[in-house]
């Protein structure tokens, strides 16, 4: 695939998204998350998440083979991923470029993120793509139990 574009996730996409998420995921944050958490990270919850992002859950890859996603909400990047396999490919960033511009398009000035801090690959990944840390703050995650408060570094971006 040469061009890249953001495109609705199909129902194809669902099973492999459900994958590439938790393989980040793990890849991300096994060594770094609470281990509660870690417990409520399977592949039902992620299926589940997924599909709870409605229209703002985008795609880039080819229907049935996603190469990787993004979630967003309102001015803010809520999850960013690609397969693991995609590693070093230069993906993550033509990934990051389509989202600031969807960001952009939809009206967001002021973008942000948040990241773990102890994730250094992506919190470098971040930086290298010009997005600032704003500090620490605590955050709020969704599980199958409910709300998990942990803390993160949030990132932030002026678009356009």
């Amino acid at each position: 695939m040469s061009d890249y574009a953001l495109r609705p996730a199909t129902e194809d996409d669902f099973a492999p998204l459900t994958m590439l998420w938790a393989e980040g995921w793990d890849a991300g944050h096994a060594k770094i998350a609470p281990k509660e958490l870690i417990r409520l990270r399977t592949a039902d919850s992620f299926h589940l998440r997924l599909r709870n992002f409605g229209d703002d859950l985008l795609v880039i890859g080819e229907r049935g083979d996603p190469l990787g996603f993004v979630a967003l909400k309102p001015d803010q990047i809520d999850q960013f991923y690609v397969r693991q396999d995609q590693a070093g490919s230069g993906l993550a960033a033509k990934l990051m470029v389509l989202v600031e511009a969807e960001l952009a398009a939809r009206g967001t000035k002021e973008a942000k993120l948040e990241c773990l801090a102890d994730n250094d690959r992506a919190c470098a990944f971040y930086r290298k793509m010009g997005w600032q840390p704003r500090g620490m703050e605590e955050i709020t995650v969704d599980t199958s139990k409910g709300p998990f408060v942990l803390p993160a570094m949030i990132f932030g971006k002026t678009l356009g």
